[in-house]
């Protein structure tokens, strides 16, 4: 059996931070050290990014509220 192996070819793992930027999409690449760090805070951002809509949502639904209350008629 033979392995041939391919200097040319890449061989990972490799890290790569992906976003868009002015309607492009942006590679960064990241250095095994870097990942960890940038994966943790991905996943804060995607929390932060949920409770953020959990906020507004209620805000909503608040505001719909209130303005059903100013609107009845007082006695």
């Amino acid at each position: 059996m033979r392995v041939r192996i391919r200097p040319n070819k890449r061989h990972g793992p490799y890290f790569e931070l992906t976003y868009k930027a002015n309607g492009k999409t942006v590679n960064v690449k990241l250095s095994p050290e870097a990942a960890p760090l940038y994966k943790a805070a991905s996943l804060q951002y995607r929390k932060l990014k949920t409770l953020l809509n959990r906020l507004e949502k209620l805000s909503q639904t608040i505001l719909r509220q209130q303005a059903k209350l100013a609107q009845s008629p007082r006695e």
